[in-house]
């Protein structure tokens, strides 16, 4: 168990100003993108497309040098109620530059407008518009973070108990793998600003309506992994959902799968979005990079 002092990195992290109006999820989810796009833009040589995909949102980002062959299907976080492909920008931006490959960004419904099951399925339906586009799925890899990490491994479990070829990989930072909310770091980690047990179960409250958390679609670490894709599992060691990931991974190594874990010193919840100028930003982002440049080829 960490020390529950404040970390160096933690310190270089400014959290949203004021309360969002809650009462007013639509203003309140206006007023969080509107200041997310502020606070971390998207690279400036990173093109941005808004499209359709079989009635499905999404935002291409498309950086001045992309690989031919290699596509970054990505799934933002936020609680299943929060932000978007747009608030995401900067992160999103980033992942497609390092990686040096074409970026599709899905923009799906938040809760309670749209809840559980529908992230998932429209994350299907993207994934399958790729494929009918003609990409190849050796040539995708699908990238999330936090609650978009765990709808990034509800999608790949989808896709394979539908029998839908597999990606090439999967990475995900920060994952939300399990909305029993039973993971043990969700209590004795103190110090994440960026998370807490009210606040996940807030969002469980509005994106499960009722549902069975521990269907493997909603929480992927109950979900059968055999056959998954070679994974990529980031988190920091100062983050309440720290037990969801070290669980998953450990998990998937039992299942045979080719997972790599990888636990930042000192970080909090998605310590890539908060500080991205910060070392460990940087080698979380290169990392996948790295990873998906090895299951690219």
């Amino acid at each position: 168990m960490p020390s529950q002092q404040i970390s160096d990195f933690e310190k270089l992290v400014q959290p949203l100003p004021g309360r969002l109006p809650l009462a007013d999820l639509p203003g309140a989810q206006e007023m969080l993108i509107a200041y997310c796009v502020a606070q971390w833009p998207s690279l400036a040589d990173v093109e941005q497309e808004r499209v359709q995909c079989d009635e499905v949102a999404a935002i291409w980002y498309r950086p001045p040098n992309p690989k031919m062959g290699r596509l970054v299907l990505y799934v933002h976080g936020g609680g299943y109620v929060w932000c978007s492909a747009e608030s995401h920008a900067g992160i999103i931006s980033r992942v497609a530059a390092e990686c040096h490959a074409e970026t599709i960004a899905l923009d799906y419904k938040v809760a309670p407008s749209q809840p559980f099951p529908g992230p998932v399925e429209e994350g299907v339906t993207l994934y399958n518009w790729l494929l009918k586009s003609g990409y190849a799925p050796e040539n995708i890899a699908i990238v999330g973070d936090s609650a978009g990490g765990g709808l990034v491994l509800a999608i790949v479990y989808a896709l394979k108990s539908r029998h839908i070829p597999l990606p090439a990989c999967a990475a995900v930072s920060s994952a939300y793998t399990d909305l029993t909310n039973t993971g043990e770091s969700i209590d004795w980690v103190t110090s994440d600003r960026c998370v807490s047990r009210e606040g996940l179960d807030f969002c469980v409250e509005l994106y499960l309506q009722g549902h069975d958390p521990r269907d493997p679609l909603a929480s992927p670490l109950h979900a059968d992994l055999s056959g998954f894709p070679p994974l990529l599992v980031q988190v920091g060691s100062r983050e309440r959902l720290l037990s969801d990931s070290t669980r998953f991974a450990a998990k998937a190594d039992a299942a045979g799968i080719d997972v790599k874990l990888e636990v930042y010193d000192g970080c909090m919840h998605l310590w890539q979005w908060w500080v991205p100028e910060a070392p460990e930003a940087k080698a979380a982002v290169g990392s996948i990079a790295d990873f998906i440049s090895t299951h690219i080829r």
